[in-house]
């Protein structure tokens, strides 16, 4: 039987899925309510996890816009990233009026199974890490 998620439902799974033997997970609560993933395995890197529409969307930042150098020639190297890097996308959020960060992505079906969840949030924290490392010579 497939279950859709909401993110307190999801929240609970992963609280008991293997994910938390290495992480922190806590639920934010809210209008539109978010789960904090702590990866301690992987620095520490926070990743955020919600579901809304009917997907799951699991992100993170890499750093905010003004810490770019080029944004032109960024925005060219992250969008040919893309394709090679095809489960996750880069984008930009504003974080406050003024301010936008570019984030990782990643999106799946609200009814995807927990262990699959799991695996996409371990897949987005390696390839944040990835791009971190491909991006460092674009910042300042």
């Amino acid at each position: 039987m497939s279950m859709t998620w909401t993110t307190q439902a999801l929240h609970g799974e992963l609280v008991r899925s293997p994910l938390a033997a290495t992480s922190t997970i806590e639920l934010i609560d809210g209008t539109e309510p978010t789960i904090h993933v702590n990866l301690h395995d992987q620095g520490d890197l926070p990743v955020f996890v919600a579901v809304a529409g009917g997907q799951i969307m699991v992100s993170t930042t890499l750093w905010e816009v003004s810490e770019v150098k080029d944004r032109h020639a960024f925005n060219e190297a992250a969008l040919k990233l893309n394709p090679v890097n095809a489960l996750s996308n880069i984008g930009i959020v504003a974080v406050q009026p003024g301010r936008d960060a570019y984030v990782m992505f990643g999106e799946l079906s609200a009814s995807s199974p927990v262990d699959t969840v799991v695996e996409e949030i371990q897949m987005l924290a390696q390839n944040t890490i990835e791009a971190a490392e491909a991006f460092a010579g674009h910042l300042k």
